[in-house]
């Protein structure tokens, strides 16, 4: 777990160290519902979603910050539809403005959030952002099974936990068309330092890519920056992590480990990362 808090607090120094583009939303319409992503990209970069079925919302992965709460409430309401579920996974934060919606929450989160790693991740935020992010603890109604499924109407929610070491939160399938994990793939991109740990996390995260290309999803959504991906991005991130995957078993040290990925990837950008990650897997 303490893994998990140094995780996350490396997320905000990186993610607050450059400039951020502005928020916005958009839309994809499938057969059962329409998704609404919010990329807020406010100190975290935290990106959420709306799953618009025929009379219904579900929200995945609430707003925490001042400002971005509000936008994307005003998104939603505008829907004029009523909140179904408010589904977290991965982000804890942002609930107190949900006082009568139905808030679940997966059982490896809620076991998270009682440690005291979750604790000290929650009392930096509020230090760091200056009271600017919503980090108070709320009761959830509900606690679901990380393997486990829901139906909101025509729409089935199928969670899944994740292959990669240390992380609480789940992978989920919606409607058989689209497929949310904390980090969406992303072609010609190096994968985020707080993603790869430790070469397990390669095997990890190598699994977790390779059963959702098994599912033959549409789209690809991930709770930081532009939240979303195709069909490409992923093709490209499971040759990366097995290409990754091999040269951490061939390499040394951590320099030899960067110098040999960027001989393959010599284009790609998130440089630091890499670096970083070769620090993780080097230690």
């Amino acid at each position: 777990m303490k893994q998990i808090i140094i995780m996350i607090l490396a997320a905000f120094m990186s993610v607050a160290s450059f400039a951020q583009p502005k928020s916005s939303f958009s839309t994809d319409k499938f057969d059962t519902f329409t998704l609404h992503t919010y990329a807020s990209f406010d100190a975290m970069a935290d990106v959420s979603f709306i799953v618009e079925t025929k009379n219904s919302l579900v929200i995945i992965e609430p707003q925490a910050f001042k400002g971005k709460v509000e936008e994307f409430q005003n998104y939603t309401q505008k829907l004029n539809k009523p909140i179904k579920k408010v589904l977290v996974s991965f982000h804890a934060a942002g609930l107190k403005v949900y006082k009568s919606e139905h808030k679940v929450i997966t059982k490896p989160m809620a076991e998270f959030m009682k440690t005291e790693a979750a604790k000290g991740m929650l009392a930096f935020f509020s230090q760091a952002f200056k009271g600017a992010m919503d980090t108070e603890v709320v009761e959830f109604d509900e606690e679901i099974e990380a393997n486990s499924s829901f139906d909101v109407e025509e729409v089935e929610f199928r969670l899944e936990p994740t292959q990669v070491p240390g992380m609480p939160g789940v992978n989920i399938a919606i409607g058989n068309q689209v497929y949310y994990q904390h980090f969406a793939p992303a072609k010609g991109m190096h994968v985020s330092k707080n993603w790869i740990k430790s070469k397990a996390a390669i095997q990890g995260a190598l699994a977790d890519a390779q059963r959702a290309k098994k599912g033959n999803y549409k789209l690809f959504l991930g709770s930081h920056g532009f939240g979303k991906a195709g069909k490409q991005d992923l093709k490209f991130q499971i040759n990366y992590l097995k290409t990754m995957k091999k040269l951490a078993k061939k390499a040394t040290s951590a320099k030899q480990f960067v110098k040999l990925m960027n001989k393959k990837y010599p284009n790609c950008k998130g440089k630091k990362d890499l670096k970083a990650i070769a620090q993780n897997l080097y230690k």
